[in-house]
């Protein structure tokens, strides 16, 4: 494979403008030169002088050309910048005499070069020209270039290779993290589990902030108040408490862009001791469109200080890895939604009995919500019946609900409350206290469907949809079968 093939797109439009900008003086000067030749009034001696320099730029333009075709590229490479400092240092010896500043051109090299060197190479090329603008020195007619003269254009030739290194360097870094940051975030279109999201996520955050081998969480937000639950980590001695599903506080992290923060400061936010063993950790918010999803936190070593490209990029991933959540998200709801549609409409092996109608509902209800607590309540002879009941003893949810069960048994509709916290007509007791209720009366039989979710508006549209199906089904089943 062509060496040349495989250089970024930036490395190969630097090469690419070294060598047309050799092509460029090399043909400008000849045309100058022809110019000149047909004004007159300048020395033959001069033009042929300035054609030979001329002459030797485009044979190094035809070397590197004929050797990157070849698939030589660090030769050509070599000629190139070789024919450079020939060129520059050539029209040094010729032109000296008649041109007190023709030393300048050796900057030239310097340009080029630092196109396609690294730093430390540069300065050999300096070294070298140095070395000829010397030599030149001694060989020249007396007075032509004083060697003092030729030391300090040996020192601006150094200044000059560091300087155009340095601005090379620094444009070589941005341009890799940004073509790094479109990389990344083409893989996240791709990714097709949070664990996938993650790793994406965690390797180029590191990669940027010049991380190892250092503890890293991906957290998600679960609800509009800021929680956030731990859906990926590495490098931890020991999973965070309660699991990947632990809920924890610290949505406030970071809502704009990324933040320094220190370790123990962070590792009290979020409850991950292994954060603590770090000086820094480095939070990246995860935001779809002005809402943020999520946070990815990486631990380091030392404090690096990002550049507004370094920035850009990771803003980019960041908002390519929330769209990949919420894609993930969405698909797991329609899943569910598709799981729960399956055993609405197929009732062919529902038991017929009370108690296995009321297991069959708690099922169905698990399937289309995330409440932990769910129950089948039924209001026998003016009295409730919990049937069964998941997350919660049937007579601990009878005595703090037990106002709610009632006035949703003889409700037409559902009833719903998004935030108990600020609904006063129920008296539930304490267990509710904190969190979203939705009550599905069942038509004609006075049983009651009831769920419980720990999270504020806990309850979609779409699951309250199929609730409510599920009730009427409850319906149908309840009156087919044999009552007590």
């Amino acid at each position: 494979m062509n060496p040349d093939s495989q250089r970024s797109e930036a490395e190969r439009t630097l090469l690419d403008l070294a060598q047309r900008a050799r092509l460029g003086f090399a043909l400008g000067t000849i045309g100058l030169v022809a110019v000149a030749r047909q004004v007159g009034g300048i020395p033959d001696d001069l033009l042929v002088r300035a054609v030979a320099v001329a002459g030797v730029l485009l044979l190094g333009v035809a070397t590197q050309g004929v050797t990157r075709r070849l698939g030589r590229f660090p030769l050509g490479l070599i000629l190139g910048i070789a024919g450079d400092v020939a060129a520059s240092a050539l029209a040094v010896v010729l032109l000296a005499e008649r041109a007190p500043l023709v030393p300048a051109v050796l900057l030239w090299p310097i340009f080029s070069g630092g196109l396609v060197l690294p730093e430390l190479a540069l300065f050999v090329v300096a070294a070298v020209e140095v070395l000829l603008l010397v030599g030149a020195s001694i060989g020249l007619a007396p007075g032509a270039l004083p060697l003092e003269q030729a030391a300090g254009w040996g020192l601006l030739l150094f200044v000059a290779a560091s300087a155009n290194g340095e601005l090379i360097r620094r444009f070589r870094v941005a341009q890799r993290v940004t073509e790094l940051g479109f990389a990344r975030a083409a893989d996240l279109v791709h990714a097709m589990t949070p664990g996938e999201v993650a790793e994406t996520l965690f390797g180029f955050v590191a990669e940027l902030i010049g991380a190892g081998a250092t503890p890293r969480l991906l957290l998600r937000e679960v609800d509009g108040e800021g929680r956030l639950e731990v859906v990926a980590h590495a490098h931890l001695d020991a999973p965070p408490a309660g699991g990947a599903s632990h809920a924890m506080t610290g949505g406030g992290l970071a809502r704009d862009q990324g933040v320094w923060f220190e370790g123990a400061r962070i590792a009290d936010e979020l409850g991950v001791d292994d954060l603590a063993g770090y000086p820094h950790a480095f939070v990246q918010p995860l935001a779809d469109g002005r809402r943020v999803i999520g946070l990815v936190v990486v631990s380091a070593i030392n404090h690096r200080v990002l550049g507004e490209e370094a920035r850009r990029s990771l803003d980019r991933v960041a908002a390519h890895a929330a769209s990949a959540l919420a894609r993930l998200d969405l698909a797991r709801m329609v899943a569910r939604q598709r799981a729960a549609l399956t055993v609405l409409l197929d009732t062919r092996d529902v038991p017929r009995d009370n108690a296995g109608i009321a297991r069959w509902a708690l099922d169905a209800a698990s399937r289309i919500s995330g409440a932990q607590t769910r129950a089948f309540v039924r209001l026998h002879a003016g009295h409730l019946v919990c049937e069964r009941a998941e997350g919660i003893e049937g007579d601990e949810l009878l005595s703090q609900a037990a106002h709610l069960l009632k006035s949703a048994s003889h409700r037409p509709v559902p009833l719903v409350i998004s935030d108990t916290s600020t609904d006063d007509r129920f008296a539930l007791g304490p267990l509710f206290a904190h969190g979203s209720i939705a009550a599905i009366p069942v038509a004609g039989t006075g049983a009651v469907l009831f769920t419980y979710d720990t999270r504020v508006d806990g309850v979609s549209s779409t699951d309250l949809e199929l609730l409510v199906m599920l009730g009427q089904q409850l319906s149908l089943l309840l009156t087919r079968s044999p009552t007590d």
